[in-house]
């Protein structure tokens, strides 16, 4: 062989071995930059909004709207499933763009970071859900001073444990998910827990077992429907969103997915 073809071929190896090096170390692992990725946290186990399914991906009313938020924003969508009450400080330290697990609008968010309204109406009580029937005696929230169990479960980080922790006879107690709010009232460990107007509606279709009681809210304790949370500095994001949200409203997408899932039921969520 001439020392020219011995040239050839060795460069066409070397060329062959490079290939093979960055398609193993970079075109396996092709890595997004964050400007192309839409990262959305989210906290799962709140049917109808997010719900882990029985293989362990998230579904639900938000997690639809997350994935056609990012598809109309041209972003390949990064979901993350963390607690509640750790979705603001994410937001403020840049950790995620969006929060979307139904929070509801509220002043006290608002003087936190920016909610783009989406879904809801403006809701005028909170819902206190017993298993079985409402104790004998109990038409208001403080008839329960009366009861030996004061025990609600909640969910850290809702406007449902601001509002009862003005309450100071009740005892909170803090949940993840509503399997675990259900399973606590229904072994008798809490007398009852609280969850969003809307969730309590849609868990009262499927598990009928509980029965609520509504607790009246002020003027200034109103929540005004669920938002889609961003931080207030993001201010191109919630421009867009905005412009998002509009247009899926327009279009009665979000209707579509409210039809979808809040008469879905959430049957699985206990047993």
């Amino acid at each position: 062989m001439s020392l020219n073809k011995k040239v050839v071929l060795g460069l066409l190896f070397f060329v062959i071995i490079c290939g093979i090096w960055w398609f193993v170390h970079c075109g396996s692992k092709v890595r997004l930059t964050r400007s192309e990725t839409l990262v959305i946290g989210t906290s799962s186990g709140f049917p109808p909004y997010e719900v882990l399914d029985d293989h362990g991906n998230l579904v639900g009313f938000d997690i639809d709207v997350a994935h056609v938020l990012a598809k109309q924003l041209n972003k390949k969508l990064v979901l993350k499933d963390m607690s509640f009450d750790a979705l603001v400080l994410a937001l403020k330290q840049g950790s995620i763009d969006i929060a979307l697990a139904g929070i509801s609008i509220t002043d006290a968010k608002l003087k936190e970071i920016a909610l783009v309204p989406y879904q809801g109406e403006a809701f005028t009580y909170i819902p206190l859900l017993f298993w079985q029937k409402i104790p004998d005696g109990v038409t208001t929230i403080t008839d329960i001073k009366k009861l030996a169990n004061k025990m609600v479960a909640i969910q850290a980080g809702t406007i449902e444990e601001e509002f009862l922790s003005h309450y100071d006879f009740l005892m909170l107690k803090s949940l993840e998910n509503v399997a675990d709010l259900i399973m606590d009232i229904k072994y008798g460990k809490s007398l009852a827990f609280c969850v969003d107007p809307a969730v309590a509606q849609s868990l009262m279709q499927q598990v009928h077992e509980l029965h609520m009681l509504k607790v009246p809210l002020k003027d200034n304790e109103k929540a005004h429907g669920q938002g889609i949370g961003i931080a207030k500095t993001n201010t191109t994001l919630i421009a867009n969103v905005k412009n998002v949200v509009s247009e899926l409203k327009q279009q009665g997408i979000i209707t579509a997915l409210e039809n979808k899932w809040f008469q879905k039921g959430v049957s699985h969520v206990v047993s």
